[in-house]
């Protein structure tokens, strides 16, 4: 048995050295395996009488050996140190495969010794029965003919079958932490550490799906919305308002909430994406019936140096230039990114309305041709370090400022037509040239504390942002006679706004492995967010010549929202084997708002006592490749500034919108089933049933009113609260990967979502049965790949609005161009839209060792068809409106990616970490 054990581990290090790339790069799909098959011990040494750290220790690897010269076994010391003041040792580069002693011995202190090995006994047996189960391979022959020769088994296959289907145990592999060793006879011995690992390209946990987004060719050189575009169940509308199964989610950055939107992160910058559909009580239990997106930013965990450099054109000569680097080395990882680009968007929209006759105004209808440029630029700049104190504690301290200026300008030609005979008609030409600019500094302080007993840890962090935001637009509205020509003087009004948010987040979490099955989870989290806005709306009068403040449509709005929460909850697995796991939490928050209305003194509190979110996780290994999970969750979303703020904006003097101070939160129940299935190693199907209710719905409304400056009738966009929202449906996601060089991602959704507003009137009830449906194709071409196409297509059946969320995340983070999010309508729907998007990338640059290319060229188009328009009818008792937009089809880009590094495997060192695995999803601890 132990000749076949050793042979085995002979044959998977020798496996696993032939699959690492050269530089200490990663095998296979992304597997971290330190420098090749060496890994590193680390622990510390305390008199076990004070409990002080002992300075002075010799600790050392033994291996024990037989040699074949003298017939006995001989000890080979492998790896050893004097420990410094704290107790700390580290001893690296010993082979990840086999057993060894530890040997811990001082001046007046017992000699301690305690077997050592990075592969647990149990994992050694699962590995064992593994190799031996595939070894077994049928060997059938034909009559009278030699039987073929058995192929050896696949090294990843025997790991993946042994651990059950669970790759994320190998992620720790080549580092160990041995915990705490006591100089005292009785010295205590510490368990063995369970070793965890690494995840495919689509990952699926009790509660999460990830998404990496290295292969995505058409991201290079653009936003994080067009990043959404390719991952599945995201549907991306023109604007970059963002949807996943028909609701707006809830953004974070690194786990935490932002005010960023998503055309302000440059994709160059996201290491992986974390779609979370239905979010436990561990996360925050704002944003409703809305999924979590959590970006997740890169900072490389190498050690040495890497970075990129990158630089592309599109074709409307709008550049971008970008830049990363980290530097890794002993205690200290520090990491900075940059990112310039130019923006140039052209908008095209036509908004036609009809208007039923009322007791004063006969029918007329009403039509807007609209044309719209917006240049600008953003620029964004990233920058942190981590200080490794010693092998349990590690302070982050990050940084991030980014910068945006835009200037835009919109010709709005608008017919009126009265629809009587004999008809009337008037044109007006409305021109508005507005000029925008915002900042957003933030920055980050965490500290994370590993204790001695594997799966024990604390954190502690809090996350500052601010932002300010001024603009000021001039509107110019010309009646034009019936041969095109100005009929009198302008109209002119000018509107000056300024805004100012300070968003804090302070929390806490504690994490306790109580048994190899159970794990003990609870934090604490506080939310404060002050901001004040000043919007000022003026006219021209022509008998002095200068603008004229309108008190009735201007004000000066402030709030403060607080958030109060608290969370604990239990993960485990019960069986003999573990294939039942399960997660049940709850969550409590409490919240207030504070509103002020200084223009008119006036203001306003509201108070949401204590609520309760449970959540609850079953899963159920059915076998090594298929598996089932159930889930339930309550939510709550609280309703906006925008949405909350009484200030009329006048862009559009025909469709204004305001807010409504009085809503109310909403909150949502919903339950979730899914089962995936693995065919073989090469295709994966998920099936995902949902079903979400949602009281006091967060809807979008529309009435007629006058314009108050121009006193001509108008439609008022406002919120509301709708009696309730259903929505249910089935999601189909698959991975196929067809051969070595072609591959395919496929993505439907059918659901029906349904809004009730009878509160409003009683025969308000809004109801859709929808499709949206995903694919992505990748084909690689040439010997060694160095050819990639990609083919993005997606397509989105008529549908009810949006629900959910309702953040501007364009006006929240200080941009004007999408990257928002949606909110659902109660009286109007979104009409079918589809588009597709083509990628070509050819690697260059071969690296010095001959493995690999260091650089590439990209060459994308967008929307390749110009079939991507937004159209949305809304109706009422006294209206038809539908509005078409377009936006920036059929853009060219090409891109210029170089990369560089050198790494030094001798400089591995631990950011109290468990591989490059946690720096994928550590950032979704507690929300």
């Amino acid at each position: 048995m132990k000749i076949q054990l050793t042979l085995f581990l002979c044959i998977l290090s020798s496996t696993l050295a032939l699959a690492q790339p050269m530089g200490g790069g990663r095998m296979g799909a992304g597997m971290p395996m330190g420098a090749g098959q060496t890994g590193r011990f680390y622990g510390k040494v305390l008199d076990s009488t004070t409990g002080k750290p002992l300075d002075a220790v010799s600790v050392q690897i033994v291996s024990s050996k037989f040699d074949m010269a003298k017939k006995q076994r001989k000890d080979t010391i492998l790896s050893g140190m004097l420990t410094p003041a704290n107790g700390d040792f580290s001893l690296e580069n010993v082979p990840m495969m086999g057993d060894y002693r530890i040997r811990i011995s001082a001046i007046g202190y017992v000699t301690l010794e305690q077997k050592v090995s990075f592969l647990t006994a149990e994992m050694q047996q699962k590995l064992m029965q593994a190799f031996a189960s595939m070894n077994q391979a049928p060997a059938k022959a034909d009559s009278g003919k030699a039987k073929p020769a058995q192929q050896a088994p696949n090294m990843m296959e025997v790991l993946r079958k042994a651990l059950g289907g669970d790759m994320s145990q190998l992620a720790s592999l080549a580092d160990k932490d041995l915990g705490n060793f006591l100089l005292k006879p009785d010295a205590k011995v510490l368990e063995n550490v369970t070793v965890t690992g690494n995840r495919p390209m689509m990952q699926m946990g009790i509660d999460r799906k990830i998404f990496n987004v290295d292969k995505s060719l058409a991201a290079s050189g653009s936003s994080a919305v067009d990043i959404m575009r390719q991952i599945p169940s995201v549907n991306v509308d023109i604007d970059g308002n963002v949807s996943v199964r028909n609701a707006a989610p809830t953004l974070f950055i690194d786990g935490r909430p932002t005010t960023l939107s998503l055309d302000q992160i440059p994709a160059d910058d996201i290491q992986s994406v974390e779609l979370i559909t239905n979010p436990s009580a561990k996360y925050d239990a704002s944003g409703g019936m809305a999924a979590i997106l959590n970006v997740v930013l890169k900072k490389n965990k190498k050690t040495g140096y890497n970075g990129s450099l990158r630089a592309g054109m599109d074709s409307r000569f709008r550049p971008n230039l970008g830049g990363d680097i980290n530097v890794r080395q002993q205690k200290v990882n520090i990491f900075a990114s940059g990112n310039f680009s130019a923006r140039k968007s052209l908008g095209w929209s036509d908004i036609a309305t009809n208007y039923t006759p009322t007791s004063n105004l006969p029918a007329y209808a009403i039509a807007q041709d609209v044309n719209s440029t917006n240049r600008g630029f953003f620029a964004f700049g990233r920058a942190g370090a981590d200080f490794f104190i010693d092998n349990r504690n590690t302070l982050t301290l990050s940084t991030n400022l980014v910068r945006g200026s835009f200037d835009n300008e919109e010709f709005n030609y608008i017919k009126y037509d009265t629809l009587f005979t004999p008809p009337t008609s008037s044109l007006t030409r409305r021109l508005t040239e507005s000029d925008r600019s915002f900042r957003n500094f933030g920055t980050s302080l965490s500290f994370k504390h590993l204790f001695a007993k594997p799966g024990h840890e604390w954190t502690a962090d809090v996350n500052f942002n601010n932002m300010n935001s001024d603009g000021t637009s001039n509107f110019n509205n010309q009646l034009m006679d019936a041969n095109n020509n100005p009929k009198g003087n302008p109209a002119l009004q000018r509107t000056q706004s300024g805004t100012t948010s300070t968003f804090v987040v302070a929390q806490t979490d504690y994490t306790n492995k109580l048994s190899n099955n159970v794990k003990f989870e609870s934090g604490l989290r506080a939310q404060l967010r002050n901001f004040s806005a000043d919007n000022n709306n003026f006219i021209y009068n022509y008998n002095t010549n200068g603008f004229v403040l309108v008190p009735a449509v201007s004000n000066d709005y402030e709030f403060t929202d607080r958030v109060f929460a608290a969370y604990a909850s239990f993960t485990g697995k019960l069986g003999k084997e573990g294939k039942l796991g399960y997660n049940f939490g709850l969550r409590a928050e409490s919240s207030n708002y504070d509103g002020k209305l200084v223009s008119l003194d006036s203001s306003f509190n509201v108070d949401f006592p204590i609520s309760l979110f449970p959540s609850a996780f079953l899963s159920y290994k059915v076998t090594d490749r298929s598996d089932i999970q159930f889930n339930y969750t309550r939510r709550i979303n609280r309703p906006n500034f925008f949405q909350l703020m009484p200030f009329i904006d006048f862009t559009d003097p025909l469709n204004l919108s305001v807010g409504n101070p009085g809503l109310s939160p909403e909150f949502t129940n919903s339950l979730e089933a899914n089962f995936s299935q693995q065919f073989n190693n090469n295709h994966t199907l998920l099936v995902s049933t949902y079903f979400k209710y949602t009281s006091g719905l967060l809807t979008r409304f529309q009435y007629k009113d006058l314009n108050q400056i121009s006193k001509d009738s108008a439609i008022y966009n406002t919120w509301i609260n709708a009696n309730n929202s259903t929505t249910y449906g089935l999601e189909l996601t698959s991975n196929n990967k067809f051969s070595k060089k072609f591959e395919m991602t496929t993505n439907l959704n059918f659901y029906n979502a349904t809004i009730n507003s009878e509160n409003i009137k009683s025969d308000l009830n809004n109801s859709q049965t929808s499709f949206f449906g995903k694919l992505t194709m990748t084909q690689r071409l040439g010997k060694t790949n160095q050819w990639t196409l990609q083919l993005n297509a997606d397509y989105q059946s008529k549908t009810v609005l949006p629900a959910g969320g309702g953040r501007g995340g364009g006006m929240m983070g200080g941009g004007p161009m999408g990257g928002g999010m949606m909110a659902a309508g109660s009286n109007g729907f979104v009409n079918p839209n589809y588009g597709a998007d083509f990628s070509i990338r050819r690697d260059i640059i071969k690296n010095k060792n001959g493995q690999g290319y260091a650089g590439s060229l990209t060459l994308s188009m967008n929307d390749i068809f110009r079939t991507r328009i937004y159209d949305v009818t809304t109706s009422s008792d006294f209206f038809l409106q539908n509005l078409s937009r377009r936006r920036d089809p059929q853009v060219l880009r090409l891109q210029f990616n170089w990369r560089f590094g050198k790494l030094d495997a001798s400089l591995f060192k631990r950011k109290n970490m468990k591989g490059e695995m946690e720096g994928m999803s550590e950032g979704m601890n507690m929300q």
